[in-house]
């Protein structure tokens, strides 16, 4: 028994002096791939750091929830990593570097590269929630430090990257994204990224990506050179020439239609046509405090990727939503009816204003009183008064005369308001459509006189013309509406006049949701294809309305006369004149007949003697 329990104390020692020596061997291996592990981060990120960071003047925030969420030893060993790192940058290359558990509103704008480790995708969606996010303007680029568990299955690991691209994808519309897999048990490290559209729409799947000199086009390349036939949603309404959608929105066709077909040519996606709700709103309502409606709210619900049709940039919109460059400029007239003629009576007293009839007729007064009592001192004048009289008389007649032809001649109409100041002095109101109203909300002054009337803003040309003549009422609208509307009513060409003074100029551009990774690639297509021209060369229907008068100008520009009807011949608006000025003069005559007539008759009273001696001495 004695032998017996020695050896089996001989084989119990045997046995702890093995597993002593086994762990303190693992003890040594897992340092050693730590290490391993420890220097090949700490050299990727001070990469990273110097060739990306500092040579694009880039800031970094570095996210410190890994000390709340990762075990003790994943702790520990990212402090190591980031200890070297930011020691050895401090010395080669100094960037700006942001560590806190969250990062700050007013730090956003600032940083450019977040930094994040996680062990899983729920450690990553809590260290990402309440960061502040992009703007219009400003997005960030994410790079994650993926801690993987030594009992990690790789399918687990693809599983959780490609939670963390979707989550990315749809919840904060960003393809920027690097995951660093570091694998604790194997000390290997790789990047991956994703493509969200290859050989599949909107693909999650993890692709490996080789670091090579760790540059900002290597870490994050371009990925929406070619969208492989992929469907993009677009909101479209009924705005022509901007929009003109076809029955059952088959297609689209005008202006802003061409230019969308073109940057899907350009880009390779297919167009995917969405109704604006309601359907016949043209565009939608936009303020400052976040009330959208139409086409704006559904971006910013991301029930679409985009929306164009004649869409101003706005502060409102610009603040919650992402748009491109301006590809187009549009500018606001005011449209007047054309001026009330004058009538032939009128013309007839217009060459000479009030002060010189009433000249004449207190010389014609005179001359009665000279020939009523016959005073000897005016009875026989100096020759030369009496020339300058007759002379005088002539010189009266003729500009009268001359004063007629030419008025007959230009034909001008009543005088319109020469700005907007001038028409809001003369009581004028505006008409508009409502997407109009809504631009012309800022113009001082004109909104109080303004209304809105339902229908496109081409519909409101025939409402203008549809008001009585005479009415003081004008049209907000642009130019290219009055194009396209006189395309297609050239015999109304001379109906309208334009206000000489401009009202405002809106600016367009394409719309996305809010921090969508769409803008930067469609904005940057926009702005070679409006250096080069070819936004404007879009436009190819005929500019009708440089063709109509302004307020400035006395009749239709040289080019014109064939468009105008009959009745503004020339020779038969002078016989018209003619045929006023007969009727005129047989007017006079009745009257002067008629008036002598019955003072004759009245001057045979006894009351009235004194008139038989004034048509005496008369």
């Amino acid at each position: 028994m004695r032998l017996h329990s020695c050896v089996m104390k001989r084989e119990l020692l045997f046995l702890l002096l093995l597993l002593h020596k086994s762990t303190a061997w693992s003890a040594r291996e897992r340092t050693r791939k730590e290490a391993k592990l420890l220097i090949s981060l700490e050299h990727v990120l001070h990469r990273i750091l110097t060739h990306t960071c500092a040579a694009n003047n880039m800031s970094i925030f570095i996210s410190t929830g890994y000390r709340e969420d990762l075990p003790l030893p994943e702790q520990r060993l990212v402090e190591r990593v980031l200890g070297k790192v930011l020691r050895r940058h401090s010395l080669d290359a100094q960037v700006p570097v942001v560590m806190d558990r969250k990062l700050r509103n007013p730090l956003n704008l600032h940083v450019q590269l977040m930094l994040f480790f996680v062990e899983d995708t729920q450690q990553f969606l809590r260290s990402v929630t309440g960061n502040a996010g992009a703007t219009s303007t400003h997005k960030h680029k994410f790079l994650l430090v993926l801690l993987v568990k030594r009992e990690q299955k790789a399918s687990e690991t693809y599983e959780k990257m490609s939670q963390i691209f979707r989550f990315m994808l749809h919840q904060r519309l960003n393809i920027d994204v690097l995951v660093l897999l570091a694998h604790l048990e194997l000390a290997t490290l790789k990047s991956y990224t994703f493509f969200p559209f290859g050989n599949e729409c909107e693909s999650f799947k993890p692709v490996t990506l080789p670091l090579q000199q760790a540059l900002l086009t290597q870490l994050y390349p371009h990925k929406l050179h070619n969208l492989h036939g992929c469907p993009l949603q677009v909101i479209v309404w009924q705005v022509p020439p901007y929009i003109e959608i076809q029955p059952q929105l088959k297609d689209v066709q005008g202006w802003d239609a061409q230019l969308l077909k073109l940057l899907a040519r350009k880009l390779n996606f297919r167009v995917e046509l969405m109704a604006n709700e309601p359907p016949d709103l043209v565009g939608g309502a936009t303020h400052m405090n976040g009330s959208f409606t139409g086409a704006y709210e559904m971006l910013r619900q991301r029930r679409g990727n985009l929306t164009l049709g004649c869409a101003a940039c706005l502060p409102a919109r610009a603040k919650y939503l992402s748009n491109t460059v301006s590809y187009n400029t549009v500018e606001y007239i005011i449209v007047l009816p054309e001026g009330k003629p004058y009538s032939y009576y009128e013309i007839m007293l217009f060459p000479f204003n009030a002060s010189t009839w009433l000249l004449l007729i207190v010389l014609s007064f005179i001359c009665c009183i000279f020939r009523l009592f016959d005073a000897p001192r005016f009875r026989h004048l100096p020759s030369p008064v009496r020339l300058g009289c007759i002379m005088w008389l002539f010189v009266l007649r003729i500009s009268y005369e001359g004063s007629i032809f030419k008025f007959v001649h230009n034909a001008p109409g009543r005088p319109l308001p020469q700005s907007l100041e001038q028409a809001l002095q003369q009581d004028y109101d505006f008409i508009m459509d409502p997407s109009t109203h809504r631009s012309a909300a800022p113009v001082k002054g004109l909104s109080e006189r303004s209304r809105a009337i339902p229908g496109l803003p081409v519909d409101m040309f025939d409402q203008l013309l549809q008001l009585p003549q005479g009415s003081r009422t004008g049209l907000l609208t642009s130019r290219d509406f009055l194009s396209y509307h006189l395309d297609r009513h050239r015999e109304q060409l001379h109906r309208f006049v334009i206000l000489d003074q401009k009202v405002l100029n809106n600016i367009l551009c394409m719309h996305f949701p809010l921090g969508s990774y769409l803008a930067r690639c469609f904005s940057n297509l926009l702005f070679g294809l409006q250096s080069f021209g070819v936004c404007r060369q879009l436009v190819k229907t005929p500019s009708w309305a440089s063709a109509v008068p302004t307020t400035s100008t006395s009749k239709p520009p040289r080019g014109c006369d064939a468009l105008r009807p009959a009745h503004d011949n020339p020779f038969a608006e002078s016989m018209r004149f003619l045929h006023a000025a007969f009727i005129g003069l047989l007017f006079a005559e009745f009257v002067l007949i008629l008036g002598i007539f019955l003072l004759e008759l009245l001057s045979l009273h006894p009351q009235f003697r004194w008139l038989s001696w004034f048509f005496h001495r008369l």
